[in-house]
């Protein structure tokens, strides 16, 4: 299937990407925390905070979000200043 995945933490970092599933999202998504947690000087209490609204949109795109998709419907999450859609690509 293949799927455009967008994300966003508020104020920090914002990008797109076409992936193949839900697991390559969520693979997208932790590498991108992962580095905004390297690079954006964030203090320890807004560390913890973007760790605990990762996780929650991570499980959320590993159970709604992959309904979804393969239903073949669009699906984003808010969690705080988390933010990720997917968006089915039809290749056939």
């Amino acid at each position: 299937m293949g799927l455009w995945m967008e994300w966003e933490v508020s104020g920090i970092a914002a990008a797109g990407e076409e992936v193949l599933d839900t697991e390559g999202a969520v693979r997208a998504l932790d590498v991108s925390i992962d580095r905004i947690r390297e690079r954006a000087g964030l203090n320890v209490a807004q560390d913890r905070m973007l760790l605990h609204e990762a996780a929650e949109a991570r499980k959320r795109l590993l159970s709604e979000g992959h309904t979804a998709v393969h239903e073949g419907r669009l699906w984003s999450v808010v969690v705080g200043d988390v933010r990720v859609s997917l968006t089915p690509r039809d290749h056939g």
